[in-house]
């Protein structure tokens, strides 16, 4: 039997996936740069010496016949409504680790139900291994031990960014007209996009409201925790809150429109010094039905620098020591995960 060494980064010369790219050749990776845009990828390949492939999603026979000589693919090309499906279709089709960095709660939902599939082929679907769902469920699942009769789970995650990929744009158009999201009484429930509305915790200088949003992070902490009502949310004013319930498809569409008309082009690099100024935050607080309660915070920082990190680590630690299963980040690298990337520290409020 063939050993395979290798790995793939699909979606190299996206915004992320450069930076991705660009963390993995630090510490030493050499993977195979894949994507749908040939020019794109040769400019790429000639910059780097890495070897390349143009892949189009829609051909199943070519993307599996690449795929059955890689040990794990990095999915870091987005919509992943899109792109999930046909990707992880084709891993477990030929026995290759699929990882991505989604924080698209659908296309979430259906990498995690691919558990049975992926232990029959011997391989992991680790979705989430970016930003948002790494942060926010280590933070909480190093919450938990503080209060283990918890019964709801409030995360408040403030991300700062240098600028707005071209994919994160797209994901989150899709969020506002797909609507709001929580979980309760242990299940996913549709609700009403941006309700409810709080102020983030004590400990928070800046006076930030939040409102609840459609995260995946909410299929990962109910996964690892078993807490059974769980809200994520993001900075939203509560009047930004109110327009937003009711104008939310349209704003999704238009937003979409807008994405799909913007540029590809590369985003000038910020200076060294703007970059460290920038300080993302994540808040989690949990509840019992005694009225126990217990609060803490994640600070890292950059957002997408930060995902970048924690990506290219995932992809260290399955070529390391192999998963098998569709798991959460904290089921396949455990509760302190997030603390791999420099600069990422957790407080107790």
């Amino acid at each position: 039997m063939t050993t395979r060494s290798e790995w793939m980064l699909y979606g190299a010369y996206g915004s992320t996936g450069r930076l991705i790219l660009d963390e993995a050749l630090r510490r030493g990776h050499r993977p195979v740069l894949a994507g749908r845009d040939p020019a794109q990828l040769s400019a790429l390949g000639q910059a780097t010496g890495l070897r390349t492939l143009p892949l189009p999603l829609d051909d199943g026979a070519r993307l599996r016949t690449a795929l059955s000589r890689m040990s794990c693919v990095l999915l870091a090309a987005g919509p992943y409504s899109i792109t999930g499906q046909p990707m992880r279709a084709a891993c477990l089709d030929v026995g290759c680790s699929y990882l991505d960095i989604n924080g698209e709660i659908e296309d979430f939902r259906a990498a995690l139900s691919c558990d049975a599939e992926a232990r029959r082929a011997g391989v992991a679907v680790l979705a989430g291994v970016g930003y948002g769902v790494v942060f926010a469920e280590c933070l909480a699942a190093q919450l938990l031990p503080r209060l283990p009769g918890a019964t709801w789970l409030r995360l408040s995650l403030a991300t700062r960014t240098a600028a707005r990929s071209l994919g994160a744009t797209l994901s989150a158009a899709g969020a506002m007209v797909g609507g709001g999201r929580d979980i309760y009484r242990g299940a996913l429930r549709q609700r009403a996009i941006a309700s409810p509305t709080w102020r983030a915790p004590r400990g928070d200088a800046h006076g930030l409201t939040f409102a609840a949003a459609p995260l995946a992070e909410l299929l990962a902490v109910q996964r690892s925790t078993g807490i059974a009502n769980i809200v994520a949310g993001i900075p939203l004013s509560r009047p930004a809150a109110a327009l937003m319930r009711v104008t939310a498809p349209l704003l999704g569409r238009l937003l979409a429109r807008q994405a799909a008309r913007a540029s590809r082009k590369i985003e000038a690099v910020p200076s060294t010094a703007a970059l460290a100024a920038l300080r993302s935050r994540v808040w989690a607080e949990a509840g019992d039905d005694a009225g126990g309660y217990v609060a803490a915070v994640l600070e890292t920082g950059e957002g997408y620098r930060a995902a970048a990190v924690a990506a290219v680590r995932s992809v260290e630690l399955q070529l390391e020591e192999p998963r098998v299963g569709a798991l959460t980040p904290v089921q396949a690298f455990g509760a302190s995960f997030a603390l791999l990337v420099p600069g990422t520290r957790i407080q107790e409020l």
